[in-house]
């Protein structure tokens, strides 16, 4: 119960973590806006070409780093805010009441909610060149019924420049994206909840150069912030949710003199690859990490290669890990491990347990020791502990 309480504790402040910086650009935004409303001629101009150039950057960024759900986003926002500008300029100060602006309105927050709900993927993989033809497709279709918005019977109150009908649609749509962070809290579902947000405050003040500008370059601001930081915790991260990366345990610095590393891996790994496919072993590995920190031992997990991970006991000789391990690899054994599919399957893990001695200068030779024991043992045994 406590371990669950501390979880819990342990998620809200991952979750306030995650919010700190986008919530402090839409912030930002929203003083900036408030406080200067209506800018002079030269600041709207300086905060126009500072959007096109963190825009830029941003997706810059995210080609280079094959990060396709905020890419798409930005470049969506970045479109929205040279429509809403073309439309100012054929329409003048009328742009609101266009059917043009008016089927912007209904259709950019359901492409931001399908762009949100997409799982994260690399830009190469054929599902995003398919929702770039979708995508491309669905500007087309949008082009051609964006008249019929005139014909469309709706409530004549309006919040600035979107009306009532279409502010609803938003906040209805953006209410998902929030109860997601509630309970799938990643730093990009969480950037783009506020930069959604972001680009909701700009369509509503799109009538103003000011709140057009601000409330966009919040937007892009977000998106740029959120890439670092995603950069930043790929970098230190596996792709197991709060897995370490070899990285992250080579360059620890926090740990005390005395600790005993124990590295694992399934049985049989090649031959499960096989039959389950890797979607399906990597989902798998995640279920097996997520056991192990059922148990109630202190230990912190990275990967150290694509088919070993570490668990690290600080201030505990190899002895106990011996037991730890031992308890581990019989928890496993005895764990059934059930897929979406209501299928499961058995494993076993086999574990070699390895202390810092005095002769070890860093993470790095006590790993290596522990790896090549690890691998020698694969050719004799599997579902065992060994000491070295």
């Amino acid at each position: 119960m406590i371990f669950k309480k501390a979880e819990n504790l342990k998620y809200i402040f991952s979750t306030i973590k995650s919010s700190f910086l986008p919530a402090f650009f839409l912030f930002l935004g929203l003083l900036l806006f408030y406080s200067q409303n209506p800018f002079g001629f030269t600041l709207s101009t300086v905060l126009h070409y500072i959007f096109l150039l963190i825009a830029a950057i941003t997706t810059v960024i995210l080609c280079i780093s094959d990060r396709s759900k905020p890419l798409f986003s930005l470049v969506l926002g970045i479109v929205c805010y040279f429509i809403i500008n073309a439309l100012k300029v054929k329409y003048g100060t009328e742009f609101a009441a266009s059917a043009e602006f008016r089927c912007l309105c209904f259709a950019l927050p359901l492409n931001f909610v399908l762009l949100y709900f997409l799982p994260q993927s690399q830009l190469t993989q054929q599902r995003n060149k398919y929702l770039l033809l979708g995508l491309l497709a669905e500007a087309v279709i949008w082009t051609h019924i964006a008249p019929l918005f005139n014909n469309i019977p709706h409530i004549e109150i309006t919040l600035e420049a979107m009306s009532l009908w279409a502010c609803t649609l938003w906040i209805v749509l953006l209410t998902p994206l929030a109860i997601n962070i509630s309970f799938k809290n990643t730093i990009i579902n969480t950037g783009l909840f506020y930069a959604d947000t972001a680009l909701f405050l700009g369509m509503i003040y799109a009538n103003s150069h000011s709140g057009q500008t601000t409330f966009f370059l919040s937007f892009a601001l977000i998106l740029f912030c959120i890439t670092l930081l995603n950069l930043h915790h790929t970098y230190h991260n596996d792709y197991l949710e709060n897995v370490g990366s070899k990285i992250a345990y080579l360059n620890h610095t926090k740990f005390p003199y005395k600790y005993t590393i124990a590295l694992f891996s399934i049985d049989n790994r090649d031959k499960l690859l096989k039959v389950i496919g890797n979607k399906k072993l990597m989902v798998l590995e995640q279920m097996v990490v997520n056991r192990i920190r059922e148990l109630p031992y202190e230990m912190n997990l990275y990967r150290y290669n694509a088919e070993e991970l570490i668990m690290v006991f600080k201030n505990e000789d190899a002895n106990h890990v011996r037991e730890f391990a031992e308890n581990i690899r019989r928890n496993i054994a005895a764990a059934e491990f059930v897929f979406a599919t209501m299928k499961s399957i058995k494993i076993t893990i086999s574990v070699c347990v390895s202390e810092k001695t005095r002769k070890d200068l860093d993470a790095n030779e006590v790993t290596e020791r522990t790896h090549n024991a690890l691998q020698k043992n694969y050719r004799f045994n599997c579902n065992i502990v060994t000491v070295v």
